[in-house]
């Protein structure tokens, strides 16, 4: 029962149950509502642990743009005014397959890397998805978070630009070969894509860039098929073919720890149009290889060689040309020198 506070009033004596003072009772509202709290905020995060798709369907986040192409104009328009102020001549935005399908394996995956699960070089889905025309070059990079909160928007919007100016600029961690890579006049058109993760622990941007050697009009593009090589085309008279040749890599045995890529050790070698010069430290292929001038300036390629693929692994077949253009530029890279005034314009790669 109640306490009863009596006390006399005109004569008569009064009871009534005696009140507790208004701190106390305010005080006791509070305990009652932490320990409610306390609870509620328990039962949250085992919800929250156990079924996050509750919380992503109660608290929509950003929405997450998925492509932008005026974005990529933007950043191409930015890539070509860097170039410009190093001399080195403008890109061209080219639609490559394997660019999307790169973007969409690495927020697929989360494995952010050149290569992919097996072990494959990008220049292999290259050639599956786009034939293998020219001479391409991967560029990735990759903006994160932990969540725990609403996405940035480098995350949630397409900022091709930020890419573009990261890759040039900011690429020290990479020993500058993005930003070499991007600047090499030997490319003249770009391709990009991106694509993001997002779920309730970890946040993602992925961004692509494919730098590419478009220099050959093809008659008959490149293939391998039943143990021959065959290709036939015009190289643009400023890109003269000097050498033919295909290099052999293993499948990486782990990819993840890869951030940079190579197309493998020199397996056949052979000098184009000099007579009787050979290369060094790489066996010669028996063939058909022809480099003429035409009469429109244009460099005439047919390459028809038998080449035995002996060993597990990938091969990459390739026309390295010189550029006569003598454009003079400054790589960064401490290997950037190599590059100079010689550009790949064709890659084509094969699995065993």
């Amino acid at each position: 029962m109640s306490r009863l506070k009596c006390e006399r009033r005109d004569g008569y004596l009064v009871c009534y149950p005696y009140r507790r003072g208004a701190k106390r009772a305010i005080r006791r509202t509070l305990e009652t509502l932490g320990a409610v709290g306390f609870f509620i905020l328990l039962i949250f995060l085992l919800v929250w642990s156990y079924f996050p798709e509750v919380f992503i369907w109660l608290f929509p986040q950003a929405v997450f743009e998925t492509e932008n192409n005026a974005s990529k104009l933007q950043a191409v328009e930015y890539l070509n005014r860097i170039r410009g102020e190093e001399g080195i001549p403008p890109v061209q935005l080219i639609d490559l397959s394997v660019a999307k399908y790169r973007a969409e394996y690495l927020a697929r995956t989360n494995l952010f890397s050149h290569y992919d699960a097996e072990g494959r070089h990008p220049v292999y889905w290259y050639t599956q998805l786009d034939g293998g025309l020219y001479g391409v070059e991967e560029n990735l990079m990759m903006i994160h978070m932990i969540v725990g909160r609403r996405p940035t928007m480098h995350i949630a919007k397409v900022n091709y630009t930020y890419a573009i100016r990261n890759l040039v600029f900011n690429d020290v961690l990479s020993m500058w070969g993005h930003r070499d890579s991007l600047l090499d006049p030997c490319n003249n058109y770009v391709a990009m894509a991106t694509s993001y993760f997002w779920n309730i622990t970890y946040g993602a941007r992925y961004y692509v860039v494919y730098m590419v050697a478009k220099w050959v009009e093809w008659v008959s593009p490149p293939r391998y098929e039943g143990g021959r090589f065959t290709a036939e085309g015009y190289a643009a008279p400023e890109m003269k073919p000097k050498i033919f040749a295909v290099y052999y890599a293993k499948y990486e045995s782990n990819p993840a720890s890869r951030h940079s890529y190579n197309v493998g050790d020199l397996y056949l070698c052979k000098v184009l149009y000099t007579p009787f010069a050979r290369c060094k430290d790489a066996q010669e292929p028996a063939g058909v290889f022809t480099v003429e001038k035409a009469r429109d300036g244009r460099w005439r390629i047919k390459i028809d060689t038998s080449v035995a693929l002996d060993r597990l692994g990938l091969y990459t077949f390739m026309i390295i040309a010189e550029d006569l253009r003598g454009i003079k530029w400054s790589p960064k890279a401490p290997w950037g020198d190599a590059r100079v005034g010689k550009c790949v314009i064709m890659e084509y790669t094969v699995a065993k």
